[in-house]
């Protein structure tokens, strides 16, 4: 499938505002984070409109209109589809931060590799990182900082501090390669 890098990014935008300013403002601004970090993408990855879209859009899981599993990689994806968004953007959502990790630890690891296989040629990378140095508030933080404060709010949730226990070393790991790769790029 051949890559449309007219990607909508104000349309995203919109969709994900008006999902989570009012109801979940914190997510808002994580969100406009996260796109904020993909810009650092533009000019040396060809899909960066896609990694910004998908910025915005990969919360949206968590808005009211769209919970159906409490998965909320799985329930964004769905809801995209929904609404007849391109399946790249489907993907990117669904498959943000490490989902094919936690899903297996909630029970969702055969409905996410059945209904939405993972697309390799996508930048799930890039969008993990923007992710994991993005603060709730939307600013800039060092994967430790994210990394701690994703165990402090989830201290109750058992399979997501095993995710963390499993995978901390790999997700750091990623940040750091990504980190080199856009100074070689600059």
């Amino acid at each position: 499938m051949a890559y449309n890098p007219l990607v909508d990014v104000s349309e995203a935008r919109e969709l994900a505002r008006g999902l989570l300013a009012d109801n979940l403002p914190q997510r808002w601004d994580h969100s406009r984070g996260v796109a904020s970090r993909a810009e650092l993408f533009v000019g040396s990855h060809p899909r960066a409109n896609l990694l910004i879209a998908a910025g915005y859009l990969h919360d949206i899981g968590y808005a009211a209109e769209a919970i159906d599993t409490g998965f909320h990689q799985i329930d964004g994806a769905r809801f995209l589809r929904r609404l007849g968004y391109d399946e790249e953007i489907v993907n990117m959502v669904a498959h943000h931060s490490g989902a094919a990790k936690r899903a297996p630890l909630f029970g969702f690891d055969h409905l996410l590799e059945t209904e939405f296989p993972m697309r390799e040629e996508l930048p799930h990378r890039e969008l993990h990182f923007c992710d994991l140095t993005t603060g709730l508030d939307g600013q800039p933080v060092s994967c430790e900082d994210r990394l701690a404060d994703l165990r402090h709010r989830h201290r109750d949730n058992p399979p997501m501090l095993r995710f963390l226990d499993e995978n901390e070393a790999d997700l750091r790991h990623l940040v750091q390669m990504i980190q080199r790769q856009l100074i070689i790029a600059a």
